[in-house]
């Protein structure tokens, strides 16, 4: 005797949420980043804003919208050359503020993962032309170290179906940067309409800290 097929719908295979929520500031990037293929997202230390856009390219990686998580960052003419390993091994201890909110955002071993896979991919600033990205959400952490050349240099490389994350704070600018800094320009596009651009008021490290800069600055 046949027998009768299972036509139970069963629930599709999603996952897991991410283990952090993001607060309203953050939320408002979120829109902006689904509105404007090129976004910038500013805030001082422990703003959050590392966070809000790790947790956005998740998420919008989660919804199969684009294939790979693109990280890179200005290396300030460090030479990469004389570190050991390969050249992931040579820039983890640069973009460990973006891994470490990867792993806050979907834990350690998943994040390892998506690395190995190539889901998760890590290049210098420096050596990106030539390259294009196709359907990526970059995140550009640290923008603010970079000159107004590096800058158009990393903008030009988005591609088909991609996004692109500026993360920096013009309160962070590295020395050997200076007045060399594409803040500057970057600030022209703020009411462009071409670009969406959200700046991240919270603190969410230790309170103190907000008072001592302020102690610090007004000597």
């Amino acid at each position: 005797m046949a027998k009768t097929p299972n036509t139970e719908k069963r629930p599709l295979k999603t996952e897991p949420k991410l283990k952090v929520d993001l607060n309203e500031e953050q939320k408002e990037f979120v829109k902006l980043f689904y509105e404007y293929d090129v976004n910038f997202l500013l805030g001082d230390f422990g703003s959050g804003k590392s966070l809000a856009a790790v947790h956005t390219a998740l998420s919008s990686f989660r919804k199969k919208q684009f294939d790979n998580i693109w990280i890179t960052r200005p290396m300030i003419k460090n030479n990469l050359g004389a570190l050991p390993g390969e050249l992931e091994d040579k820039l983890s201890p640069y973009i460990f503020p973006i891994i470490q909110n990867l792993e806050v955002c979907q834990g350690k071993e998943m994040t390892e993962k998506m690395q190995k896979e190539g889901l998760i991919k890590i290049m210098p600033i420096e050596v990106a032309k030539g390259v294009t990205f196709i359907k990526s959400v970059v995140i550009v952490d640290e923008f603010q170290d970079t000159n107004d050349e590096d800058f158009r240099t990393i903008l030009t490389r988005l591609g088909s179906g991609s996004k692109m994350i500026f993360c920096g704070s013009k309160q962070q600018i590295a020395r050997q940067i200076g007045k060399v800094s594409c803040l500057k320009e970057i600030f022209r596009l703020e009411n462009s309409g071409l670009v969406g651009f959200k700046t991240l008021t919270a603190n969410h490290r230790n309170p103190i800290l907000t008072e001592i800069i302020k102690y610090l600055e007004s000597e």
